[in-house]
């Protein structure tokens, strides 16, 4: 038989629910904090808005209490156990609830980790808070809260606690962050008793440390490990977590085969389970294979998918990729205006929830940007260049700053830069990061006049024919073929005919795939190449070629390089010229020195000077010269 409490009772109830809830609170929300049926919950809301106690938007379904100082005084009032449920349940009412503040959740774990003393059961709370937490982009409060959790499971010698805070965050390129987690995993992974699930996430977790570390030998095993055992498990939640993990330990471009397959797997675990944000790293995954395949139109027709995952997982993290994909795909296609918006809405959600690496995104996004459309000068000076001080992203940071400077003709601070990064073979292990930094690398080396770099990267480089230069893991950094940094290098080593083939082979890969940018890139470069080794009229056609172009696209600093290539410097001083005119329409010194008002000995001299000039042996030569190029130059 079923007993039904006094509505008194359940009044009572409903009340110190929503006192505790703070000054709004939605009546579905509180109706499962306060744990009533929905016939016993609508009897007490009415028995409280008869008596006054509360009020009801019958808009919204918002309800508040009619006095705030009588909600604060009842929450105040109640024991700290009973504060501390009250604070728990409503959290998680509101973590079932898609539209709820993200920070109203975390005041409510903060509440009960502030009303619970226990130390063990405030430890667990903690980590609610510190997920909770990393949601509403408060890093800073999640890590503290993981650190005093992780205290109490040292001194308690709770291995399981442990282990749960060593997997509550994730790593983010911040080197007491990251180091701190590895910390954890390693301890909790040499706890005895662990269970297979357990060690599954802690392996997968230490990949993802460990590659932000920039230890990839470390980084490959674990996540070997960690696919291996989630295998065996056949649990879907710890394949989520081992692929996301081997994901991250193989997105160079030796790992696109394995990596397309991680991407699908992903995909199918998302949609299976339907879990949005686990599909939505799948797309991600297989964009990134799209990206080094030079595959523009298929990144094009994943972004939609990407924002429809996006908006039902919900959170700035999913923002941000939609965000920053389109930026990325809208760089390569050259509409730099549409890139710079949607990069800027990118970093206004990114540093909305307080992440380390938006600084260095942004500033990773501006070179692409600028390099095609002229770097600004913040992007020149120092001052934006500090990432931290790990040894990657220090490299990194020299290194783009450098190849800033090339672009800028300001090689001799390039060069002093780039021999600060010491030698190649020295550079750490950035397995995702492999052909952007050899390609920024062999530009600057090229620039510089490194030719023994020039050749190591060379080396490097060949293996990749056919792919394109991005940066892996989540690629913005788009630098287009292969080939052309290719044919840099073969210039650069006075190789005239495989540069010119190279970047031949570049210029059309990229009008191929819609990135018209670096097809005016590569022309310009090839056009360079074939006046310096001495082809000047050829030079002249492939820039006008390319010019109108370059000029449609705003590309600044490429519409004047390809404009010098166009307007070859003039050989000959006005006099010469003209009597060259003279010549071509076949007069004789004497006509000529007649026509001029001059002597017929100054005449022969104008002649002579002009053979020389032009080195040509006759008359004839200077003709023919002279009726093409004088009506065309």
């Amino acid at each position: 038989m079923t007993t039904t409490r006094p509505v008194d009772d359940n009044a009572d109830q409903v009340r110190v629910a929503a006192a505790v809830a703070g000054p709004r609170i939605r009546l579905d929300v509180l109706q499962r904090v306060a744990g009533l049926t929905a016939d016993e919950f609508a009897a007490a809301v009415d028995v409280l808005i008869r008596g006054g106690a509360i009020v009801v938007a019958p808009d919204t379904g918002e309800s508040w209490f009619a006095d705030e100082s009588v909600r604060r005084d009842t929450e105040a009032r109640l024991v700290l156990s009973r504060r501390a449920d009250l604070h728990r349940r409503t959290a998680e009412a509101l973590e079932a609830d898609a539209g709820a503040d993200a920070a109203e959740i975390v005041r409510h774990w903060a509440g009960a980790v502030a009303a619970t003393p226990d130390p063990l059961d405030r430890a667990a709370l903690q980590l609610r808070l510190a997920t909770a937490s990393v949601r509403a982009g408060d890093l800073a409060t999640a890590h503290a809260a993981t650190r005093s959790a992780v205290a109490v499971a040292r001194s308690a010698k709770a291995a399981d606690l442990l282990a749960q805070a060593a997997v509550t965050l994730e790593p983010i390129g911040q080197s007491d962050w990251d180091g701190d987690i590895d910390q954890w995993c390693t301890e909790a992974l040499a706890a005895a008793h662990s269970s297979p699930s357990t060690r599954v996430r802690l392996l997968a977790r230490q990949t993802q440390v460990a590659v932000y570390l920039a230890r990839s030998s470390e980084a490959l095993r674990a996540s070997s490990d960690a696919l291996a055992q989630a295998e065996a498990l056949q649990d879907p939640s710890l394949l989520v977590e081992a692929l996301t993990a081997r994901q991250l330990a193989t997105s160079g471009p030796d790992d696109v085969t394995e990596l397309a397959a991680a991407a699908d797997r992903m995909v199918e675990l998302g949609t299976s389970t339907g879990r949005a944000e686990v599909e939505l790293r799948g797309r991600l995954w297989r964009v990134d294979t799209l990206w080094y395949a030079g595959d523009l139109a298929a990144i094009g027709g994943e972004t939609g998918r990407i924002a429809s995952c996006a908006g039902r997982a919900g959170g700035p993290q999913g923002q941000w990729h939609v965000l920053i994909t389109r930026a990325a795909l809208a760089a390569a296609r050259a509409e730099f205006d549409d890139a710079e918006t949607l990069l800027d809405e990118a970093l206004t959600v990114f540093r909305g929830i307080g992440h380390p690496a938006a600084h260095g995104a942004e500033v990773a996004f501006r070179l692409v940007l600028g390099h095609h459309r002229g770097h600004s000068p913040e992007l020149l000076g120092s001052a934006v260049w500090q990432f931290g001080t790990d040894a990657r992203w220090d490299l990194a940071a020299r290194l783009n700053r450098a190849f800033v400077l090339v672009d800028a003709g300001r090689t001799d601070e390039a060069a002093a830069l780039y021999h600060r990064c010491g030698r190649p073979e020295s550079w750490p292990d950035w397995r995702a990061g492999e052909l952007l930094l050899n390609t920024i690398g062999a530009r600057v080396a090229a620039a510089i006049g490194a030719a023994d770099d020039v050749r190591r990267f060379r080396d490097r480089l060949e293996a990749r024919r056919g792919w394109y230069v991005v940066g892996g893991a989540g690629a913005t950094n788009f630098l287009g073929p292969v080939e052309l940094v290719l044919g840099v290098c073969a210039a650069a080593l006075d190789e005239p005919d495989a540069a010119v083939a190279d970047l031949r082979t570049a210029e059309a890969r990229c009008r191929s795939i819609g990135a018209p940018g670096f097809a005016v890139e590569s022309a310009c470069l090839l056009a360079e190449t074939h006046q310096r080794f001495g082809d000047e009229s050829r030079a002249r056609a492939v820039a006008r070629g390319a010019l109108d172009l370059a000029q449609a696209l705003g590309m600044t600093p490429w519409t004047e390089r390809l404009r010098s290539l166009v307007v070859a410097p003039d050989p000959l001083s006005p006099r010469e010229r003209e009597v060259a005119r003279l010549v071509a329409n076949g007069l004789s010194n004497r006509e000529i020195a007649a026509r001029l008002v001059i002597s017929e000995r100054t005449a022969q001299n104008h002649v002579q000077h002009i053979l020389d000039k032009l080195g040509f042996a006759n008359r004839a030569q200077v003709a023919a010269w002279a009726s093409t190029g004088l009506s065309t130059d």
